[in-house]
């Protein structure tokens, strides 16, 4: 009984890290969509696609990143801004001439890659996407592990989350 109640306990105070981590990064994402005021530095990156859902499945059902800009201007573009991490991800359909994404990497160093990789399997395995056929999920996300990859004078581990239209995540931790 002790050991089910510290376990317990334990889940109990990551969870409400987690959330406080969470509120934080959002705050700082809101932050650049707002406007820092007189603050410089790096704000944010927007990304374009030929086809918002995709992004929108990736980012809401397989991350779990909040929204937190949303903004549909008819017959011109859809945005769509996510926090993850605490950087500022905006996704752009311009309806008049759609451009598929094209490479871009958003790479971040993690302590424990294999807590991130079952965190997002996980939310994966539970999502809608995972319902999909393979051909289908294929275009949504892909998981790869590199577990020897060099990072200029560092090996790490690599997780690589393959998004939509060359969209990726990286996450590499030290070996």
């Amino acid at each position: 009984m002790i050991a089910v109640t510290a376990a317990s306990a334990e889940e109990m105070s990551q969870t409400q890290h987690r959330q406080a981590a969470s509120a934080s990064q959002e705050r700082s994402c809101k932050v650049a969509i707002q406007g820092p005021g007189s603050l410089e530095g790096f704000a944010s990156v927007q990304v374009e696609t030929s086809d918002i859902k995709h992004h929108e499945q990736f980012f809401e059902s397989v991350l779990h990143a909040p929204v937190v800009q949303r903004m549909d201007h008819p017959q011109v573009d859809s945005l769509r801004g996510y926090c993850y991490r605490g950087v500022l991800i905006v996704v752009r359909q311009d309806l008049r001439t759609p451009r598929p994404t094209g490479w871009v990497q958003i790479n971040f160093t993690v302590s424990n890659i294999a807590a991130v990789q079952g965190e997002l399997e996980q939310a994966y395995r539970a999502s809608s996407v995972y319902q999909l056929s393979e051909e289908d999920r294929a275009k949504i996300v892909r998981f790869r592990l590199k577990p020897d990859v060099m990072r200029g004078d560092r090996q790490v581990i690599r997780l690589e989350v393959a998004g939509p239209e060359g969209f990726m995540i990286g996450f590499d931790q030290d070996k």
